[in-house]
């Protein structure tokens, strides 16, 4: 089978590593095909964030004609585009005249939320043969939309990237601070670390959106880095002895890639507990999960009164991660199957698939 794969294939990027995976697969001849400039975590100009927030974001590195440039120099059978917003539906039928057989989509976002969802991929969605989410509340929202075939893909972490490493590899931070924590501003997890810092512990933030963490937010207490990437994010992720795991608000989350990421590293994880979390890992043996601040002080606290119990819970949730599959490479063969159901089907019928894995 040979793959077309339009994704952000820089260093850091989770697009890059689902790539690498399917490149791994015997059988799948892989054609990259890069969004971005390599760079995680670009500067965008204010005309193209103003042209975001109206949904329509301008395709400046010119994806359609590189998409279908590639797809007329290589004839690909399939074609994975991985989270683009700006590709057309003319695009998409000139695909089909080039001879693909198979259009898939892969998001890791909550795709139909408002922020998430451009009126160029809106007007897409019946085009795709395959449609994968990570989102199972996005499983009947995309089906309602006209998607014909929706696969819910478990998230998932790199067995190369996300794993434990020694002191001597992580530093001289190596389990320097109480707990740590690696993503983006949002105001419920600055309350929520502010109020760990107000109690005592030392937190450490890799934060990007830098200046929303400084200005005033974060508490005086906490430190606050520069956010890694790549194997520098391992490293940061044991400089605490806790992992904290916060659910991003904006996209509904209740699972996110920082749960499978933390466990597969075998840091001792406080997560906000969900019924996803709870599927994919027990609460208090292969990870804590908390509901409030109240109750995130109190277990941070009796996970730190007990290193024996915090170990434990580490090295179960990294058991966990390799018995359960959820590597970046056991999640790979699994869409790949998906793909080769669709091209193997001779009918066309609108179907939902709801595969969840745990």
């Amino acid at each position: 089978m040979k793959l077309l794969y339009l994704g952000e294939l820089m260093l850091g990027a989770t697009s890059l590593q689902r790539a690498e995976a399917f490149g791994r697969i015997p059988g799948v001849e892989l054609i990259g095909l890069a969004t971005g400039t390599g760079v995680v975590g670009r500067r965008i100009s204010l005309y193209n964030r103003l042209r975001w927030k109206l949904r329509w974001p301008i395709d400046d590195l010119r994806l359609n004609e590189s998409l279908v440039a590639a797809a007329s120099r290589e004839r690909p059978e399939v074609v994975v585009v991985d989270n683009s917003k700006v590709i057309r539906r003319d695009t998409l039928a000139t695909l089909r005249r080039l001879g693909v057989r198979c259009l898939a989509y892969y998001t890791p976002d909550d795709v139909m939320g408002r922020h998430n969802l451009s009126w160029t991929l809106k007007a897409s969605l019946p085009d795709w043969d395959v449609f994968f989410t990570t989102k199972t509340f996005n499983v009947a929202e995309l089906a309602a939309a006209g998607v014909r075939n929706v696969v819910l893909m478990g998230k998932a972490f790199d067995a190369d990237i996300h794993r434990p490493v020694s002191p001597q590899e992580a530093g001289p931070d190596y389990e320097r601070f109480d707990l740590v924590f690696a993503g983006a501003f949002e105001k419920e997890r600055c309350d929520s670390i502010n109020a760990l810092a107000e109690a005592g512990f030392s937190v450490v933030v890799y934060g990007d959106a830098h200046a929303r963490w400084s200005s005033g937010r974060l508490h005086s207490r906490a430190t606050l880095r520069e956010p890694r990437f790549a194997h520098l994010y391992t490293r940061a992720l044991h400089h605490g002895k806790i992992a904290l795991c916060f659910l991003r608000k904006l996209n509904r989350d209740r699972i996110t890639q920082r749960t499978m990421e933390i466990a597969a590293m075998g840091r001792p994880m406080l997560a906000e507990k969900t019924d996803e979390h709870d599927v994919h890992f027990v609460d208090g043996s292969e990870y804590q999960g908390f509901s409030s601040n109240s109750e995130l002080i109190a277990k941070a606290r009796e996970m730190l009164d007990d290193d024996e119990r915090r170990a434990a819970i580490g090295r179960h949730a990294l058991a966990r991660c390799r018995s359960s599959g959820y590597s970046s490479d056991e999640r790979a063969l699994q869409m790949i199957e998906a793909i080769r159901s669709n091209l193997r089907s001779s009918a066309n019928a609108p179907t939902v698939h709801s595969l969840v894995q745990v």
